[in-house]
């Protein structure tokens, strides 16, 4: 449980610094989470992670929609620069990837999101992560933001929740006055 705390505590702290700094145009998001880790997505095609990490999955709530997520790092948390690894289980890792939400309710097209976790590969195991949304040239390029993940990992999120900030969800960013 202290390990949990101590990682959830870190990325709570990064997200609170980047969230008061949020302008007038942002609205408050939450939902939860639920993925499996998949060697290929529904469409067929394989897990693009040079490690073979993959999940699909669910957002609901505010961010409804399906997503895709792809792992680039991972890094067995006590091998991380400043950490004691003598300080932490053998069982929590570091990963870096990316979130392809597809939201229903949002644009039209696909938000693409940078993650950094945190997770357990224990059986009572836990998820922390940031996705901070990356702009993209289409119909989603005008949404900006960052939410927070945590919850229950085995295989997949099986029970996490979000919660975060997106700023220019308006969806007027056509210059036609």
């Amino acid at each position: 449980m202290k390990k949990q705390i101590v990682v959830v505590a870190a990325l709570s702290v990064a997200f609170v610094a980047w969230a008061g700094a949020a302008g007038a145009d942002c609205e408050s998001v939450k939902g939860r989470v639920v993925s499996q880790l998949v060697p290929e997505f529904s469409n067929g095609e394989p897990c693009p992670s040079p490690l073979g990490l993959c999940t699909e999955g669910r957002f609901t709530g505010d961010l409804a929609g399906n997503f895709a997520f792809v792992a680039d790092t991972l890094n067995p948390y006590a091998t991380l620069p400043g950490v004691d690894p003598a300080s932490v289980p053998p069982d929590i890792a570091a990963t870096t990837g990316s979130i392809a939400l597809e939201p229903r309710d949002l644009c039209a097209g696909v938000l693409q999101l940078s993650d950094t976790s945190t997770f357990s590969v224990s059986p009572d195991g836990f998820f922390a992560g940031i996705e901070t949304i990356v702009p993209q040239a289409d119909a989603c390029g005008h949404i900006s933001g960052r939410i927070r993940i945590q919850g229950v990992f085995q295989g997949g999120c099986v029970d996490c929740k979000y919660e975060g900030e997106i700023c220019g969800v308006d969806g007027d960013d056509d210059d036609d006055d």
